[in-house]
């Protein structure tokens, strides 16, 4: 079985829409600012394979409960993290997508570990054979993607990541969490963004919002690739 969790609805919809012979499975409560969060569970088909889909809310708290007890629950093959992102790189636009090889905590920093996105601490590789699949598709980069618990839209958050991690070439809220559990659990995972929006380069985080469905779509359809070629 393969498992996709995604942070908001609008991303977990967009892939509902590539799965066949779809049925609601029961998932733990979890409560999410101030309200039960929609976190239910899809189980169904993509070219003939098991896949579960689920949400696990904006954050890497929530990120890391939803991905442990999706992989308690379904013990997948892999977990694939899939939803939109703000490009830090100049040469990622909206449109693009990024597929990690490694991804960051770009806010965690302990003395004496290395504040890279190579660090052997809180920096995590994503799996190659999803690499081999996405490798020299048009629109498609491969490079790392750095997480926190913040929305990134100033020119000091923008210092910081490219401060320490200037391979970075999106930032989000849930992957390295994503990752990190993984890891933890010995899963395999892949980190996949759509870019909704350019702070690096155009200063338009506010598009967020008007590029948001067409992304999610666009995500939704590569992540369904490559179950199909899995």
């Amino acid at each position: 079985m393969i498992a996709v969790l995604c942070a908001m609805q609008e991303e977990r919809d967009a892939f509902l829409k590539q799965m066949e012979d779809v049925e609601q499975a029961e998932s733990e409560t979890i409560y999410y600012h101030g309200r039960v969060l929609d976190n239910e569970y899809y189980v169904g088909k993509i070219a003939g394979k098991d896949v579960v889909l689920g949400r696990c809310g904006i954050g890497m708290i929530y990120a890391t409960i939803n991905t442990m007890l999706m992989i308690q629950k379904f013990d997948p093959e892999l977990l694939i993290n899939c939803g939109v992102a703000g490009s830090l790189s100049e040469s990622v636009h909206v449109g693009d997508i990024v597929v990690a090889d490694r991804t960051a905590d770009w806010r965690m920093d302990v003395p004496g570990w290395d504040r890279s996105v190579f660090s052997d601490k809180f920096s995590f590789a994503c799996d190659e054979r999803v690499l081999a699949l996405v490798a020299n598709k048009k629109n498609v980069n491969v490079g790392a993607i750095v997480s926190a618990n913040e929305f990134i839209m100033d020119e000091e958050q923008l210092r910081i990541i490219k401060g320490f991690f200037p391979e970075a070439l999106a930032g989000e809220m849930e992957g390295a969490a994503v990752a990190n559990t993984c890891y933890a659990l010995g899963k395999k995972c892949s980190i996949i963004r759509s870019i909704s929006d350019e702070t690096l380069v155009h200063n338009n985080f506010e598009q967020f919002d008007f590029n948001l469905q067409d992304s999610c779509s666009k995500v939704a359809a590569l992540c369904k690739e490559i179950i199909e070629r899995y």
